[in-house]
């Protein structure tokens, strides 16, 4: 199973895909909720897919961002980054994450995504996005100065 939500950035539209055989298949049928695909998500995932180009360019660039992006948390005291193998990192805090979303935005403009959808998290995991060097940059920057001094 595949998301093409995060790799492609094409969070509206909620597509993905699976691989499997045809007798499970039949079985994910009769449990799972039905997710239509409509005409303009179709469009759009086969426009994704066949783009090798930005595939190609996508992983050149996403494995030693993400690689730096894990290191600069890791070396963060109070946070533990998770090893990924998706174009996000969940973190562990030492810190209430309501407490470090709110400093984060109010003093560098910087949105995490808490985890309290996830019970067995609370609020003491927060998940980020890899983003350009710059970006990763700016959170790890933010993210330092407020755990140091707290």
């Amino acid at each position: 199973m595949r998301s093409l939500t995060k790799f492609y950035s094409l969070p509206g539209l909620r597509l993905g895909y699976a691989i499997t055989n045809p007798q499970r298949l039949k079985r994910w049928g009769l449990w799972r909720d039905p997710w239509p695909v409509n005409t303009l998500a179709e469009v759009a995932g086969i426009t994704a897919i066949q783009d090798i180009h930005f595939q190609e360019k996508t992983w050149a660039w996403l494995k030693p961002t993400k690689w730096e992006l894990f290191q600069g948390l890791e070396g963060i005291d109070g946070l533990q980054p998770l090893p990924s193998t998706t174009n996000f990192l969940l973190v562990k805090s030492q810190l209430s994450v309501a407490k470090l979303q709110f400093q984060l935005l109010q003093q560098h403009q910087i949105l995490i995504r808490d985890c309290l959808s996830f019970p067995q998290l609370g609020d003491h995991f927060f998940r980020v996005a890899v983003r350009t060097s710059g970006d990763n940059n700016h959170l790890l920057s933010a993210l330092r100065q407020i755990m140091h001094n707290l």
